[in-house]
């Protein structure tokens, strides 16, 4: 190996492990709710090109962009239940050109609703059925125990965010979480 070769090999592999090094450090500390099709956090970052196209499409307005956070996420879209809830139309996947949203990973993935029993009032002797009533999925998804305490079940969750969209609390007593769907199931 020559000389030259030697040292163009090294300084590629100090710029590789610098590039590697600063993603690693930079990484937001706070989680996002990307849009149907997704697949993990590191997947969608590199893919997505920030294009807007999805949040321009969103029926329902839920799609904004991150602001205010590092370059690495700056500009991508997350689902904002401040504004809406989903509709599950995928019209978000029909118009990505990166590939950061497929139809074929809502085979892989999907979101479901987590309550926070310590956040939610009903749980805290204040009567409240928000979350039940906006679910389209009532008495499957979300049930009520004795009337008044909500009981979440993730295999009837369809992952939309209404009952996100709903909720009285700050902060929000639920939250979606991205779950590996069983090929089993």
């Amino acid at each position: 190996m020559s000389r030259r070769r030697f040292f163009k090999l090294l300084a590629d592999s100090v710029a590789r492990a610098a590039a590697e090094f600063t993603y690693e450090v930079s990484k937001p500390n706070k989680e996002f709710i990307r849009p149907p099709g997704s697949l993990d956090e590191d997947t969608f970052v590199s893919l997505c090109d920030k294009c807007g196209k999805c949040v321009e499409a969103c029926q329902t307005g839920v799609l904004d962009k991150v602001k205010g956070m590092n370059p690495i996420v700056l500009d991508t879209p997350f689902m904002n239940f401040e504004n809406n809830f989903c509709e599950m139309c995928y019209s978000c996947i029909n118009v990505c050109p990166s590939g950061a949203l497929k139809k074929e990973n809502l085979q892989k993935f999907k979101y479901v609703a987590r309550l926070d029993k310590s956040k939610c009032v009903a749980f805290q002797s204040v009567f409240c059925q928000t979350c039940y009533w906006s679910c389209p999925q009532m008495d499957k998804a979300i049930t009520l125990i004795d009337f008044t305490h909500p009981e979440f079940h993730e295999e009837h969750c369809l992952g939309c965010g209404r009952c996100i969209h709903a909720c009285p609390t700050t902060p929000k007593s639920i939250k979606l979480v991205k779950v590996k769907i069983d090929e089993g199931s």
